[in-house]
């Protein structure tokens, strides 16, 4: 059984089909506001479950992009009497995917600065290994703390390759401090299109790319309207490829939470932390309840 599954085995009370598109008439009339908003594009509906459902946006001036139709029709289960704004704010966020793919094509050739969750030993892990190779040399490594036993650091992503940003290729960029975390954060931004929220009724799994899914919970504030929690959001950021969340106040699910990040940390290839952080006041804290 997966670690999603484990979560979010209970299934939530589906709305009554009479009251509601059902998700294949929901990607139509999607699919029909593209047309309308890019009427030189090819569209194409790619059906699947809830969080499968994709719609495949290929622009004249070549840029192609893959829209999720999960969350938006999750959003407008939540609300169907606003489902031309549920639309309308899509749209919006298809012209951003085209302007923000457009300026990154145009830096792609010298690498996108994103972040990435580490732990405090693993960076102390690189650090010793790093003295026994090479003694002199500086750390390749930016790094700030973050909450609990985990740090941020700073990566160099290629259409070809990863790499460690190190501070001498942040002052290069003249990104320092707060200025290389907000560009780093607005880079990351870029990707919110692409993720994919599964679960309900108060448990949640964000999706990404298997890669920067963890660095998803620091953008929480630019997607915590997908979700629905009872308290304040307490996040499971067990491995890179694994962000599981639950309320606060829900005792059942936080327990679940707590077992399964334990769990993740301590058998995946990608471990971070046993522990759970909760969103407060605009930034990740170790959560103690």
């Amino acid at each position: 059984m997966s670690f999603f599954s484990k979560l979010f085995g209970r299934k939530p009370a589906a709305p009554a089909a009479a009251q509601v598109l059902d998700l294949q008439a929901f990607s139509q009339r999607f699919a029909g506001a593209l047309r309308d908003a890019f009427p030189d594009a090819h569209i194409r509906i790619h059906p699947g479950a809830q969080h499968e459902a994709r719609i495949e946006l290929a622009l004249a001036d070549g840029i192609r992009a893959n829209l999720q139709v999960g969350n938006a029709y999750q959003r407008y289960l939540n609300a169907p009497e606003d489902l031309e704004a549920t639309l309308a704010d899509q749209i919006a966020s298809a012209r951003e995917v085209q302007r923000q793919l457009s300026a990154e094509d145009a830096q792609a050739g010298e690498g996108v600065v994103l972040p990435v969750i580490k732990t405090r030993a693993w960076h102390e892990v690189a650090m010793r290994q790093l003295g026994a190779s090479q003694p002199q040399a500086a750390s390749p490594f930016v790094i700030e703390p973050l909450a609990g036993d985990l740090v941020v650091t700073y990566v160099l992503d290629t259409p070809a390759s990863m790499s460690f940003l190190s501070p001498e290729q942040a002052a290069q960029r003249e990104l320092h401090g707060p200025a290389l975390r907000a560009h780093a954060l607005d880079n990351l931004a870029r990707r919110l299109p692409e993720l994919e929220i599964k679960g309900g009724d108060g448990r949640y799994a964000a999706r990404l790319d298997r890669n920067y899914d963890a660095g998803m919970a620091l953008l929480f504030e630019r997607w915590r309207e997908r979700v629905s929690l009872r308290g304040e959001p307490v996040f499971a950021i067990a491995a890179r490829d694994e962000l599981l969340m639950c309320g606060s106040d829900d005792g059942e699910n936080l327990a679940s939470l707590r077992g399964i990040a334990q769990e993740i940390a301590g058998s995946s290839a990608y471990g971070l932390s046993a522990g759970l952080f909760v969103w407060r006041d605009g930034g990740l804290r170790a959560f103690e309840d």
